[in-house]
């Protein structure tokens, strides 16, 4: 059964734009759970992840040295944002240093992402949605300004 999901706006600044996924039937976004989320939270790296999160969209952008990148295939954009490699793990579709679209993470107990379940789902739900923009963008459905990583165009999918 397919699933409706949309790229909804986060916030913009100086540093780039922030978009997120928010499913059919859902209130809030995968990023506003993953930060409203009380295990999330009682980590020691939170306070810090936010922040960084913040300075990147208010005035340092998306830069690949923020990211662990390449965490899916050479294709796509999947990267995994934490904070100085700790336990903290928010999988994004990187798609520029003006543009990041946040997906769901968790807390990384295992030694790669793909043998912890919550994880792996985050990321791979995160491949299928890359595909899918990556074939709207080319068909000229969506259009990325270059300069500020607005979104323009159907953001609104099924998976």
């Amino acid at each position: 059964m397919k699933r409706g999901f949309e790229i909804v706006y986060q916030e913009h600044g100086l540093g780039g734009a922030l978009y997120s996924v928010r499913f059919e039937g859902e209130e809030k976004s995968e990023l506003d759970k993953f930060l409203e989320d009380r295990r999330i939270q009682a980590s020691k790296d939170f306070d810090s992840l936010v922040s960084r999160l913040e300075d990147m969209v208010d005035s340092f952008g998306f830069k690949e040295h923020f990211f662990k990148i390449r965490e899916g295939s050479i294709r796509d954009s999947l990267a995994a944002f934490h904070y100085d490699n700790g336990p903290l793990r928010l999988f994004c579709l990187r798609w520029s240093s003006v543009l990041l679209i946040a997906g769901s993470g968790g807390i990384k107990r295992t030694r790669t992402y793909q043998d912890d379940g919550v994880l792996r789902d985050a990321a791979e739900k995160l491949q299928r949605i890359d595909e899918l923009i990556q074939a709207r963008q080319k068909s000229r459905d969506i259009i990325i300004d270059a300069t500020t990583g607005m979104m323009a165009g159907n953001l609104n999918f099924y998976i």
